[in-house]
């Protein structure tokens, strides 16, 4: 791609961005919640060099039961979920592509977990504020209740709502017997991320 080509997809992201907001990005940081960019990082990382990425970790049988329990229209994306093995074999492709990229990308990166970040949620926060060389606000604990002033566009718009709670820590072992027939797809990145 030359430069120009780089050029007019970052002005046509930020564009589409605004659309979507329905008001300028200004001088804020835009922070794009979604998974499936894990395997366009080295190509986002081109048009975007000052990125910075966040990557969240949690226990891979967590992941592939929240999936595969969300209600999701039908579409490219969400037709990974409708069994809990094609969740398994999506979750392992893209996870497998981060361990790719995260060593190999020009972006600072940071991986967070997800059970470390409810268990002491402030702590969390200005660890990745840290991390975002954004200032630290109170109002950042209280991300629950300007949620509920604003349109949330996420299939977890109702969780967005609502104080963080441990509840969905380990929620698998519920369904274990499920996710034994997925271990050999499941289990390297278990090990990898070390929730054995």
């Amino acid at each position: 791609a030359t430069t120009d080509d780089v050029r007019a997809v970052r002005e046509s992201y930020w564009q589409h961005s605004e659309a979507v907001l329905g008001e300028p990005v200004g001088d804020r940081m835009l922070l794009d919640k979604n998974p499936e960019l894990t395997m366009l990082i080295p190509v986002i990382n081109r048009v975007f060099p000052e990125m910075k990425i966040l990557f969240a970790l949690r226990d891979p049988r967590d992941v592939c039961l929240s999936c595969f329990m969300q209600k999701l229209p039908l579409n490219s994306v969400s037709v990974n979920y409708i069994s809990l093995e094609r969740t398994a074999n999506k979750y392992a492709r893209v996870m497998r592509t981060w361990l790719n990229v995260r060593e190999q990308t020009r972006a600072d990166w940071m991986e967070l977990r997800y059970e470390e970040t409810v268990n002491d949620v402030n702590a969390q926060a200005r660890r990745i504020l840290g991390f975002l060389t954004l200032p630290w606000d109170d109002r950042v604990l209280d991300f629950h209740l300007h949620a509920r002033e604003r349109l949330v566009r996420s299939p977890t718009y109702e969780a967005v709502t609502k104080p963080v709670h441990t509840k969905a820590i380990g929620r698998w072992k519920n369904y274990a017997k499920y996710f034994e027939p997925l271990m050999n797809t499941l289990k390297p990145l278990i090990e990898e991320f070390q929730y054995s």
